[in-house]
């Protein structure tokens, strides 16, 4: 308790002097005057949820009388923060769509002066918070506002990024991860997921997993004082290395709480967002490893479908298929269809 008092007043404190008043942001607000296909129900689980799950969700739908409602959010009602700079020589500007933990943090005052000097319009719903459901909303809505940009202003797919703080980080990691061809990056503070496990975290397909594996920038700048979600950026950073991504960057952030950088830190930060990545000496080395120990893995889920221990095989496929998604696929899906076969998961009353 003596902690969570620390942390308020750090964060209350830095609040007041930075001076984030709304009355004194140079952004303006906005709502959707249309809707992006990016973010339909049909695009969102097909990048977001596993193969197997997928291909379950299909097979039941074809029995029973079940669709998804394609968008959830609704033109004209949610009101985003939108700042726009003067555009680079070029004519053209870079995207950070951020992600905040609650509705009424303003955006540090020094992170202005770093969007005017990179020529970098900021974008961020502001009905997205920690109690909106991800994938109805906080997904949906970040996915908007990127394409809002998008179609107004003339930008440079190089330079399009998403972040977030706290559980708008973790938010924003499951952006980046599923929308590879659009975000070239996220910016990651006080919070992180390894893939897997409870975390509900995968990878898309294989084709965009090893388009993230090339050139997604995974930029951790968590606060040095916030020592737990500090620990999960450890295990998170090995869990996306055994994953072979190339793009792995630290920006340490000395003596902060659990909070986002100050201007400084965060110029520090969108340096290594705009750096492109460069892949390491031992990538294809690493790729062709992990490769074949999902083979591997695979060969024994059809070993043990083989000898009739489905319950073992199932068990086994959905550690494979949370942990390695669109890289396991299509074989996880057939090995699944095996199974549920076998197992009468198919048989609707």
């Amino acid at each position: 308790m003596p902690q969570l008092f620390r942390i308020l007043a750090a964060i209350t404190g830095m609040l007041l002097a930075s001076g984030l008043s709304a009355a004194n942001s140079p952004s303006k607000s906005f709502t959707l005057d249309a809707l992006s296909p990016l973010a339909s129900a049909s695009e969102l689980t097909s990048r977001l949820l596993t193969p197997v799950t997928q291909d379950r969700i299909d097979k039941f739908r074809d029995k029973v009388d079940f669709s998804f409602k394609e968008q959830t959010i609704a033109v004209g009602e949610e009101p985003f923060e939108l700042f726009v700079p003067e555009p680079d020589a070029n004519g053209k500007y870079g995207v950070m769509v951020f992600i905040w933990p609650a509705d009424d943090i303003q955006v540090p005052e020094g992170w202005w002066r770093v969007f005017r000097e990179e020529h970098i319009i900021y974008v961020a719903s502001r009905r997205s918070s920690n109690v909106e459901n991800i994938f109805d909303r906080r997904v949906p809505l970040a996915l908007h506002g990127y394409d809002y940009v998008r179609s107004k202003y003339a930008i440079d797919a190089e330079r399009v990024y998403v972040g977030g703080f706290s559980g708008g980080s973790r938010t924003a990691q499951r952006v980046a991860m599923a929308y590879p061809d659009v975000f070239r990056g996220v910016f990651l503070v006080g919070g992180s997921d390894s893939l897997g496990g409870e975390s509900g975290f995968t990878l898309p397909s294989a084709t965009l997993s090893h388009l993230m594996q090339r050139q997604t920038r995974f930029v951790f700048s968590t606060g040095g004082n916030d020592f737990p979600n500090r620990a999960k950026d450890s295990r998170t950073r090995k869990n996306l290395e055994a994953l072979c991504m190339q793009g792995i960057r630290l920006v340490p952030q000395n003596g902060v709480e659990h909070w986002v950088p100050d201007g400084r830190g965060f110029r520090r930060v969108m340096n290594e967002l705009e750096r492109p990545v460069e892949a390491a000496a031992d990538a294809a080395a690493c790729m062709a490893s992990l490769a074949r120990h999902i083979s591997a893995q695979l060969d024994v889920v059809a070993e043990k479908v083989e000898e009739g221990k489905l319950d073992d095989a199932q068990r086994l496929l959905a550690r494979l298929d949370a942990q390695y998604g669109g890289l396991a696929a299509p074989r996880s899906v057939e090995l699944s269809r095996t199974i549920a076969n076998k197992a009468g998961l198919y048989e609707v009353p």
